[in-house]
């Protein structure tokens, strides 16, 4: 197969410090870089083998300097780039090198284009493919429509963004592709790029989008690399963990005949692929060195999902994606009840893949749930670095027992660790004003020893004097101006996130619904409103509407969870039983029933067996009893350790 390649060029000079001498590392990346990997082609004038050497050293090449420094990761050290020290200009030589002999007829099957944002690329026409990839920039337009026809197309989210694309980051996968599938339709920025034979978007290295042309229809397709938020893999790790794209465009490479000639299904595991070689770099701490980085393996195990799908409907003279995509909710109904059971004993590998959120204890699949917590995680973020004293306001609504300060509080402490103190107060038992005075000055206190305070104040909605949602007029000062009134006077409160949890509404939408009455309007409900930074519903183990499938996965990590929190690692459950407990069709009193019938169950040895559980007369306390039992002894009790 004749290859050719063609881009920019520029040199990396990564300096580091050993026994107290420093040292510099130079090393040839762009096109230069990938040539010289793919090991078939000699230099450009075809007298001889490529030397990146002598072309790394030359003072003509635009070097990039970087420090490079070790950091220590739980015993496993590696290097990576810790700071970005300038650069010295220089030329960004776009040259052909191809190992196809010098016939100006000949044909290149693949030519490979590393577009660096330097300009000037005159793109050669004497290919069957093209595959141009790009983390700075779009293709130039001109260039671009010569060969868009037969190109792949592999770019970096951040250069659409850059384009002025807005796409969302860090809010839900589902919102990420919906938008993504938008921009590239209706920004005339970005719409050209549609006359691409495949596109290949990819979301640092944890997730990737696929727009194709399957018989001619647009096709969209989501691949995650274990369903973390996007940045999630670099967030963990220390360093710039300079030139990951480059490395999965290396391994785009070692993979290109497959991505052309493949079908879809092989194209997105030659995708995901990619994406944890990325991944491994970021892991190993990437120094440039071509030869050690193309040595980065991992063992790359068949995973329930590929791809997902991104469904697009007419809409005018668009396709666009339902509002109302859940990626879960593509799951076959089977196979979700599969999911959820193996989960409950096997744990997160288990969902690995599926769009998901994790802060401590914290793991939720809900597309909603991780929305409404990627945005208070970021409200939190961005308040905690601001010099704004006055609090921080965040409503939370769930029908009782859904949890709704666990997530905020799990949010909290692993974003800010160690500068976080919760308080809790249940506004249903004040009796008069001097009650909250008294919260406030608890709440004042921990900031003047030095931390930051997570206040929950419980049943907020609740009566004062008999009147409904009479506290409400209380709050709005503390919310507004950062000071609270006692019986001395005015005090400034200070900075402080205040967290309100409905107790009268299962939802923000159900709390805000009488917005337009004067009943409302007189408990000052709109005024309250509108000083809310941040609202959450949490779901809870119950179905919120008949077309709610996610409620089986969200019992099975809420059951894990309390078997893990009980009983330990070494607990065992009988399958009757969690499939009931997955099954059963409503719990009175959500997540507290899910705990109680374990409390309540007579255990031994860490071992829930049908014989364990507590009498019908206490299972009706908590769901209906009759048709539990009947779900427990449909099926077999194989017992085996939560592993």
């Amino acid at each position: 197969m004749n290859l050719g390649f063609y881009g920019h060029t520029r040199t990396l000079v990564f300096t580091y410090n050993i026994d107290g001498r420093y040292i510099d590392e130079a090393s040839a990346t762009g096109i230069r870089l990938i040539h010289s990997a793919a090991r078939v082609a000699t230099s450009a004038d075809g007298s001889g083998s490529y030397s990146s050497k002598e072309d790394v050293n030359s003072d003509t090449y635009q070097r990039d300097y970087l420090e490079l420094q070790r950091f220590e990761d739980g015993g496993n050290g590696y290097y990576a780039a810790s700071r970005y020290l300038g650069y010295k200009e220089g030329k960004t030589p776009h040259n052909i090198f191809s190992d196809l002999p010098k016939d100006p007829d000949a044909i290149m099957d693949i030519l490979f284009v590393f577009d660096d944002g330097f300009g000037g690329l005159e793109i050669p026409t004497n290919c069957k493919n093209v595959f141009w990839a790009s983390s700075r920039c779009l293709p130039d337009r001109a260039q671009f429509e010569k060969i868009a026809d037969r190109c792949f197309l592999m770019l970096d989210a951040g250069v659409l963004r850059r384009a002025g694309a807005m796409i969302s980051r860090q809010i839900s996968w589902e919102r990420t592709a919906t938008e993504l599938v938008e921009q590239l339709q209706t920004n005339e920025a970005l719409s050209y790029l549609l006359a691409a034979k495949n596109i290949f978007i990819t979301f640092e290295v944890d997730g990737g989008a696929l727009i194709t042309k399957e018989s001619g229809d647009f096709k969209a397709y989501l691949i995650l690399t274990h369903g973390g938020a996007e940045g999630a893999a670099e967030e963990k790790m220390q360093g710039l963990n300079f030139g990951n794209f480059q490395i999965m465009v290396l391994m785009s490479l070692r993979g290109a005949p497959q991505l052309f000639f493949e079908g879809i299904s092989d194209k997105a595991i030659k995708l995901r692929h990619i994406l944890e070689i990325g991944e491994a770099a970021v892991r190993a701490g990437f120094s440039g060195d071509a030869d050690s980085n193309l040595n980065i393996t991992i063992e790359v195990t068949g995973k329930n999902w590929d791809a997902f799908e991104i469904p697009t409907v007419p809409r005018g003279d668009f396709l666009l994606v339902p509002d109302d995509w859940i990626i879960t909710n593509s799951v076959e109904n089977k196979q979700l009840f599969d999911i959820a059971f193996d989960y409950v004993k096997q744990g997160a590998t288990v969902i690995d893949g599926l769009p998901q959120l994790s802060f401590g204890a914290l793991t939720t699949i809900d597309r909603w749930e991780i929305e409404s917590y990627q945005n208070i995680r970021n409200l939190i973020l961005n308040y905690a670095a601001g010099d704004n004293v006055k609090p921080l306001s965040i409503a939370v609504f769930g029908s009782p027992g859904s949890g709704k300060s666990f997530g905020v509080t799990e949010i909290a402490k692993n974003i800010l660790p160690g500068k976080v103190e919760k308080l809790e107060f249940n506004v249903s038992q004040f009796i008069s004003p001097a009650d909250l005075a008294a919260a406030f000055q608890k709440v004042r206190d921990v900031i003047l020893e030095g931390r930051l305070p997570l206040v929950f104040f419980d049943e907020f909605d609740s009566d004062k004097d008999g009147a409904p949602l009479g506290w409400i007029k209380s709050f709005l000062m503390p919310m507004q101006d950062g000071r609270f009134r006692d019986g001395t006077g005015e005090h400034p409160l200070g900075k402080c996130i205040l967290v309100f949890a409905g107790g009268t509404a299962a939802t923000f939408e159900e709390f805000a619904a009488p917005l337009g009455t004067p009943e409302f309007k007189n408990v000052k409900g709109p005024d309250f409103l509108s000083r809310l930074k941040g609202t959450i519903s949490i779901l809870g183990p119950n179905p919120k509407s008949e077309h709610d499938k996610n409620f089986i996965l969200r019992r099975a990590l809420l059951l894990r969870s309390l078997l893990l929190r009980k009983l330990g690692e070494n607990a065992t459950i009988a399958d009757g039983i969690i499939r009931a407990m997955l099954l059963v069709p409503r719990y009175s009193h959500g997540a507290r029933s899910m705990e109680a019938i374990i409390d309540m169950s007579r255990i031994e040895n860490n071992t829930l067996e049908p014989a364990a559980l507590p009498f019908n007369t206490q299972l009706a306390l908590h769901l209906n009893a009759d048709a539990f039992i009947k779900l427990v002894s449909g099926g077999e009790t194989i017992r085996q350790p939560l592993s």
